[in-house]
């Protein structure tokens, strides 16, 4: 395996974790602060990406 290989999957890593915690602080919000949010349930998944994958 290169040192490019290895790089690669420790960043992937990296944000996948950011995901997986992102996602987890997402998911804790209460119904009542999603709705004052403008947010709905389903879209957990989106805001977590968005927040955890940007460059």
């Amino acid at each position: 395996m290169s040192f490019l290989q290895l790089g690669l999957l420790l960043s992937r890593s990296r944000r996948m974790k950011a995901y997986r915690q992102a996602r987890a602080e997402a998911a804790a919000l209460s119904d009542a602060d999603l709705a004052d949010m403008g947010l709905k349930r389903y879209q957990l998944g989106h805001v977590a990406r968005v927040k955890a994958l940007k460059h």
